[in-house]
């Protein structure tokens, strides 16, 4: 298979979907994903059947993201701070006929069990920072997901929004 470079691919998004999975919960997320120049623009939720701090536990559990996420090949967590950790991960996806590597370092802030701010650091998109925020709900919690990605220049935009679809 061909190999992208640089490598690029929302490596966050998944996880919204993983969550949903592992509550098993019966409402589907709520993606939209729209263009604004160069930069995609990403918005997601879903209900989850689970307490805010269950929710928060399985969003922080870093390591453990390889576990759920097809295509995550490698994860590395350095705590900084009480409130602050640096995450690198390495995936891998397929798209069209193309398999694509995606090498991310993120700097993560915890506010517990309520949110936690993302921004790439270094890696393979040209930018890419958003928050997950966790909200009570009488059903559980209500999970967003809120990003925004630029791919780098020369990855095509119809590309781009393949990938993040």
């Amino acid at each position: 298979m061909a190999r992208i470079e640089p490598r690029c691919f929302c490596l966050l998004l998944p996880l919204l979907f993983c969550c949903h999975a592992e509550a098993q919960e019966k409402q589907a997320p709520v993606v939209n994903i729209e263009r604004e120049g160069s930069s995609f623009i990403v918005h997601a939720s879903v209900v989850l059947p689970v307490a805010r701090c269950e929710a928060y536990a399985l969003l922080t559990d870093y390591a453990s993201l390889p576990s759920y996420i097809p295509g995550m090949l490698e994860i590395g967590v350095e705590r900084i701070s009480e409130t602050a950790v640096r995450v690198r991960q390495l995936a891998e996806a397929k798209v069209l006929f193309f398999s694509i590597e995606v090498e991310t370092m993120l700097e993560m802030e915890e506010v517990f069990n309520r949110y936690i701010t993302f921004k790439q650091t270094k890696g393979d998109l040209e930018s890419y920072s958003g928050v997950w925020t966790l909200l009570e709900a009488p059903e559980g919690t209500k999970l967003t997901y809120d990003a925004e990605l630029v791919f780098d220049s020369y990855v095509p935009g119809f590309l781009g929004k393949m990938v993040l679809e």
